[in-house]
């Protein structure tokens, strides 16, 4: 666990110094803002596209090798990035940020290592920690760029660029800290306590994908992944449009992401201790709540009153925070150690490719409709996982009833 929430914070502090910097670098390379969101979209799609190939080399190797390979990948991505920059090639920056994104994978994909060392009635609690640890990296990014620009001008790279170096570091760092110390595998200790648990019993055979898919607690948990996922990028990616749109200054938008960003992560292990504590399912439905809350405080709320919308911001966070956890953990109950690295890949991959469609078409609907609409859409859609939680609790029941 040490280990995992080490790299975590490592992790995190190298993505936020690139996610902060990309669009910058892209206006410095090609002149223009228009494709300024370019590179934070492709590190997004990265992050998605190798949740489940390292999710597989997982399940046949361990969780060592998976999350050093990503964050290793990670390494190649910044110093391609700074290879673009200097070179002017905005092609390679654009390439350096997909490889870039893929630290974000280790990231979330720690999570489950995590749960994989931790009894069940603990799981939440374990999962949500390292998840926290996202928070601390966010704050200690920040506080590394002086630095890294004074080691930028004694190697002659150019200022926009030189926050790279803080990225280079912390991922070098995660994967050398993985690879050395992250022993024994969390996997493998997840698969020895399973036969401790049954002495002298085979492990069962690992289930068909599409039977896997059939229980219901996978569903119930990746359609609170993703559903709330899609909702919260889709509505808080254009809240700072809709903000500048009605006057507020730049400070108050930082402060209303700021928020946003604290509601996502810092409750983190508030969110794991609620779940194990009152259940899975209740926490789901309880995010759901909150996620409706917002969004429709967020629709609601005159745009000339900052307090209220970015107060909305937070919520969001929150609501995000307790149905991603829960969920997580939801599914981890749900998998046997054999089948756990692959699906949870899987659903890493969903939630991943739901979080970019939730963004390009946010900004469709607030183009289009407006902002109160693109709302009141992410509350009916949140809907679903909630209703899914409700109405299918005959169905838990008698699961349960049947594993007792």
């Amino acid at each position: 666990m040490a280990v995992l929430f080490v790299a975590q914070v490592c992790g995190s502090t190298g993505h936020s110094i690139g996610l902060a910097v990309g669009g910058i670098m892209a206006a410095s390379i090609t002149g223009t803002n228009t494709w300024t969101g370019l590179p934070v979209a492709l590190g997004a799609l990265g992050t998605a596209l190798a949740s489940w190939p390292l999710a597989r080399l997982m399940n046949r190797a361990g969780r060592r090798p998976g999350l050093a390979l990503g964050y290793g990948l990670a390494v190649v991505g910044a110093l391609l990035g700074l290879v673009g920059v200097a070179a002017r090639s905005f092609p390679l920056m654009l390439a350096g940020m997909l490889l870039f994104g893929v630290a974000s994978t280790s990231n979330l994909l720690a999570r489950y290592a995590a749960a994989d060392v931790s009894p069940g009635a603990q799981r939440g609690r374990a999962m949500g920690l390292i998840v926290w640890g996202s928070t601390l990296g966010s704050i200690v990014g920040p506080n590394l760029m002086a630095p890294a620009l004074r080691l930028g001008h004694w190697l002659g790279i150019e200022a926009t660029a030189s926050a790279f170096l803080v990225s280079v570091g912390s991922y070098a760092l995660a994967a050398l800290l993985v690879q050395a110390f992250l022993r024994p595998d969390p996997l493998a200790i997840a698969r020895r306590l399973e036969a401790d648990a049954s002495p002298g019993r085979p492990p069962g055979p690992t289930r068909a994908f599409g039977a896997i898919l059939g229980d219901v607690r996978v569903q119930i948990a990746l359609a609170a992944l993703s559903v709330s996922q899609f909702v919260m990028i889709a509505t808080t990616s254009t809240s700072p449009v809709y903000l500048y749109d009605h006057g507020h200054s730049v400070r108050i938008i930082g402060i209303g992401v700021s928020l946003h960003l604290g509601g996502m992560y810092v409750a983190s292990p508030l969110s794991g201790w609620l779940c194990d504590r009152f259940g899975r399912f209740l926490m789901i439905g309880v995010g759901a709540l909150i996620l409706i809350g917002a969004v429709m405080l967020a629709g609601l709320a005159p745009g000339s009153d900052p307090v209220l919308v970015i107060g909305a911001l937070f919520l969001n966070g929150v609501g995000w925070n307790l149905a991603f956890v829960s969920a997580s953990a939801l599914l981890t109950d749900a998998l046997a150690p054999a089948e756990r690295a692959s699906v949870q890949g899987f659903a890493d991959l969903i939630m991943g490719l739901m979080g970019a469609v939730g963004s390009a078409v946010g900004g469709m609907v607030l183009g289009i409709w407006g902002f109160a609409v693109l709302n009141a859409v992410g509350a009916a859609l949140v809907l679903v996982p909630l209703a899914l939680t409700l109405f299918r609790r005959p169905a838990l029941s008698a699961l349960s009833a049947t594993e007792g």
